[in-house]
């Protein structure tokens, strides 16, 4: 999906939300960022093995998360709304990390839906976004990623009722801030940047 598309959808997300606030009263008021709730959270980074788009097989603890600092949605292949914002955060959010995607921030989308999103259908959508290399698509066994999607907070037993939330983390540290609803890529990166200023604060 190109830039403008992305810049499209971002644009009409904010709209709707200013709107849905009270925020937008009057056509000449100024728009600014919609307010997301975001908070500290627990995470169990469960070292299943998984599949990514690709058809590699991963462990999800060990070989995906490491000690890079990760961002983290949940989506399925067929969903016609909440999955492509999403999906249109993280490919503003893949250029805005430039040359650090893929070597020290990765980009992690989870399949709510593995009986349908194959490898194959990952690939296809991943082309979809021009997904770069270090935004990684995962699926599996049904049970793994289960487990995986529970261990962060985000499973459901109705896959199309999953939470809408970006979950942001240092799989150094351990330190885990969950976004709730459509948080802007200008937000996910600020939180990126504390933790990479974290890093360099504690490294002597």
């Amino acid at each position: 999906m190109k830039r403008s598309v992305t810049g499209m959808v971002l644009a009409l997300l904010a709209f709707f939300l200013l709107v849905g606030s009270g925020v937008v009263r009057a056509a000449d008021q100024k728009t600014r960022e919609p307010d997301v709730e975001s908070r500290p959270v627990q995470v169990k980074l469960q070292d299943l093995q998984l599949v990514d788009q690709n058809g590699k097989k991963v462990r999800f603890r060990s070989d995906v998360i490491g000690d890079k600092l990760v961002a983290i949605d949940v989506f399925f292949s067929t969903c016609g709304l909440v999955c492509p914002i999403l999906s249109a955060i993280f490919a503003d959010l893949q250029d805005q990390l430039g040359d650090r995607l893929g070597r020290d921030v990765l980009l992690v989308s989870i399949t709510v839906d593995p009986k349908t999103d194959v490898p194959r259908r990952l690939k296809e959508y991943a082309t979809r976004w021009d997904a770069k290399p270090g935004w990684i698509f995962l699926t599996g066994e049904k049970h793994d990623v289960d487990r995986v999607l529970e261990g962060i907070g985000a499973y459901t037993v109705d896959f199309a009722s999953h939470p809408t939330m970006i979950l942001v983390g240092d799989g150094r540290s351990g330190d885990w801030t969950r976004f709730y609803g459509f948080a802007t890529p200008d937000q996910v990166m600020g939180r990126i940047r504390e933790l990479t200023t974290a890093r360099q604060t504690k490294t002597p």
